[in-house]
């Protein structure tokens, strides 16, 4: 089903039952109009709105922190207490407004004797109403030395683990390495996670320069041609790394409320030794302008520490005596203030702060979460003569003393029609943009479900079952008074670097008989895409639905980390659930119905009780849950020639631990322990509606400690 066509989609007329028609559970019946999804409240919306900052020829919004001697925020003021000035010029305020953005709360704490939820848990995506805070960590892997890049690595595992929030949207952005699929706004830890851990030392950075060492100046006493060469260097670094910049903030202009780019650098200067660098001043403003207009707010955390200066064993000081010893202290210290010339202009501009001098980036973090607690907006009417193209500067004054404010510098006068970025308006724009939001596109429902398998013929592949639901498809009565849809799906596939692995897409015509037609407005359809993987690793798989009649959209996704079965570790494939049978075996294992197309009922079947398929996991609360499992790479008995396994499996909600069988054999037939089925029921009996996940663990016991327990996770609904 691969079509690697890169956008030129392929029309074709498509049977409906090769589409795979499918049961809902529950007690719908065929001709329902299908649910909508719940719409945010008007005030939220609002709320979410008013939070913006923006620059428009009919109002300029300034967004300003107060805080008391104390460092603590102040939000008892009134419109009477600021005074704003433009180019030295006192604006009246047409705008004022206090932001509480609402408190963000960790998950409560699980319950004693159970154990919290483990990163590896699969997480919900959001939905934009659902936005607290949205981060992008941009770690500038073109300026870290080694030391900072480990540093770096760790705070971010720590933030992750331990400081992330319900509703927090984070990013992880290399500015070296390539903006990829993983790097993406997720609040899915596997991904940060899985971004954290490629996250190593370039060589190619800026740092790869002593701080120390004799020189050979080649007859130059002044350094001059040293100084030239070393200002080119550090220009083609920073103009990389706020090019980087640029385009994260770019990338967060469309996301809800306030937003913060924490950049963690070692740093970068911003003048050349005898002068300044228009170039990168040039760069710095036009990324302000547009940090300004996007509400971002640009926090720099300093990733070398407090620094002694002092010379350490790594450098070179063969023949450095007396003068040239002071000479060089003084240049590693002018060198030090240089690069953090860099991070303060950006937090200063921008309304943010700059931490310098402290071995812990995570207090740093801390406190420029803390810095967004709440915040002033402040608008004025502009002239028009200040939407020249040019820069004007803002300062605001407190008529209250012993507080402190603190805002954007200023912005640039360009007109918003066309500073903002321009709507998706080509077929490709369209899915492109929705292929790559961090809320998707959820016009046409669509649920994306991937898996993880190997057989020993095919080897190793990924199964991605599409599920669609017709509502957002438009249905015309055909010639013959069939009714019939077109619309285009789009798949892609990105690793680790964010390349792209795999692109196809296809369109289709549906072409169905009343009967069908109802049947499948009230069931939904799959479509089915396999991709033959031959190197392990983390992946992303994308797909679009885009109505061929309206232009409606709809993306799903979903992330899996495949993995290297040559070096004979245990290892699990995914986890498929179907409806079992009550008090019996299943007529069929769930990964043999799996590993086989979905077909249309038979006739004259019951179509209220055909059972859901993997991709489709909603039951009733009196369904049994048939799971279904291929263990790899079993580790045999030396004595026996038989492996020693065993099974558990868990309930999650929300996070937390509802539920834990107790572990037990797993049953080995045959002689290939390379491919082992593992499998069960549960009792669904008890449960209340909503959403939860399936974690099945499997343990092995003559496998080394390290590599003796894998597991599963796949989400469900109760209805």
């Amino acid at each position: 089903m691969r079509h690697h066509l890169n956008f030129t989609l392929l029309s074709v007329m498509v049977p409906v039952a090769l589409l795979c028609l499918i049961v809902e559970a529950g007690p719908q019946q065929a001709g329902q109009p299908q649910k909508q999804p719940p719409k945010p409240e008007p005030a939220q919306t609002q709320e979410q709105d008013e939070g913006v900052v923006r620059i428009t020829t009919q109002l300029v919004q300034i967004d300003a922190v107060v805080t008391d001697k104390k460092g603590e925020h102040v939000d008892d003021l009134s419109e009477n207490d600021f005074e704003l000035f433009v180019d030295g010029k006192k604006q009246k305020l047409s705008y004022f407004h206090l932001i509480r953005l609402p408190e963000a709360k960790r998950a409560e704490a699980a319950p004693a004797g159970n154990n919290p939820a483990p990163p590896t848990v699969p997480t919900k995506p959001l939905a934009q109403e659902q936005v607290r805070r949205v981060i992008a960590f941009v770690v500038d892997d073109l300026g870290l030395s080694f030391e900072s890049t480990y540093y770096a690595r760790e705070a971010l595992k720590k933030f992750v683990n331990t400081q992330m929030q319900d509703g927090d949207l984070v990013a992880i952005i290399r500015t070296g390495r390539g903006l990829g699929a993983l790097q993406q706004f997720t609040n899915d830890k596997r991904i940060l996670l899985a971004a954290i851990e490629k996250l190593v030392w370039n060589p190619q950075s800026r740092n790869m320069m002593p701080r120390f060492g004799s020189v050979d100046n080649g007859g130059d006493p002044d350094n001059q041609g040293d100084d030239r060469i070393e200002d080119f260097r550090e220009t083609v670094f920073t103009v990389g790394t706020l090019g980087a910049l640029n385009f994260v903030v770019r990338g967060m202009h469309e996301l809800p409320g306030r937003k913060l780019a924490v950049l963690v650098s070692d740093g970068f200067p911003l003048f050349k030794k005898n002068g300044d660098n228009e170039l990168v001043l040039q760069r710095l403003r036009r990324l302000v302008d547009l940090a300004n207009r996007s509400s971002v707010v640009i926090y720099s955390l300093d990733a070398k520490g407090l620094l002694t200066l002092a010379p350490s064993a790594a450098d070179n000081m063969g023949g450095i005596r007396g003068q040239q010893m002071a000479e060089q202290l003084s240049r590693a210290s002018q060198s030090l203030f240089d690069s953090q010339e860099g991070l303060a202009f950006l937090a200063r501009e921008t309304g943010g702060l700059a931490f310098f001098n402290s071995n812990d980036l995570n207090l740093g973090l801390q406190k420029a979460l803390h810095d967004n607690q709440s915040y002033y907006l402040l608008g004025f009417d502009p002239d028009d003569a200040q939407f020249n193209g040019r820069f004007h500067s803002i300062k605001v004054r407190l008529k209250r003393s012993g507080l402190a404010v603190r805002t954007r510098s200023g912005f640039f006068g360009v007109p918003e029609a066309e500073a903002k970025a321009r709507k998706p308006q080509t077929r490709d724009q369209q899915i492109l943009g929705a292929l790559f939001s961090p809320f998707g596109a959820r016009d046409v429902q669509l649920q994306m479900t991937s898996f993880f398998l190997n057989t020993p013929q095919g080897g190793s592949f990924v199964r991605s079952l599409m599920h669609i639901e017709p509502a957002g498809l438009t249905f015309k009565d055909g010639a013959s008074g069939e009714k019939t849809a077109t619309f285009e799906i789009a798949a892609f596939t990105f690793d680790e670097k964010g390349a792209v692995v795999e692109a196809s897409g296809r369109a289709f015509t549906l072409a169905m008989d009343e009967a069908r037609y109802r049947r499948a407005v009230a069931k939904g359809f799959d479509y089915q895409h396999d991709l033959v993987l031959k190197k392990p690793g983390a992946y992303q798989f994308r797909a679009v639905i885009r109505d061929a009649e309206t232009g409606r959209l709809g993306s799903a996704g979903q992330f899996i980390q495949v993995p290297d079965l040559t070096n004979n570790r245990l290892t699990l494939s995914g986890l498929f659930l179907i409806r079992g049978e009550q008090g019996g075996e299943a007529k069929q294992p769930a990964s043999q119905a799996a590993n086989q197309p979905s077909q249309s009922p038979a006739q004259g079947e019951d179509e209220g009780d055909v059972q859901p398929t993997p991709a489709v996991r909603r039951f009733s609360s009196r369904s049994v849950i048939e799971y279904d499992a291929v263990i790899y790479n079993a580790t045999p008995d030396k004595t026996t020639g038989r492996p020693q396994l065993t099974a558990q499996t868990e309930v999650y909600r929300d996070g937390k631990p509802i539920y834990q069988a107790p572990a037990r054999p797993v049953e080995v037939s045959g002689d290939d322990f390379k491919h082992i089925p593992v499998g069960g029921q549960l009792k669904l009996s008890g449960l209340a509606p909503g959403d939860y996940v399936l974690h099945l663990i499997v343990n092995d016991a003559l496998a080394s400690p390290k590599y003796r327990r894998v597991e599963q996770w796949m989400d469900f609904s109760v209805r």
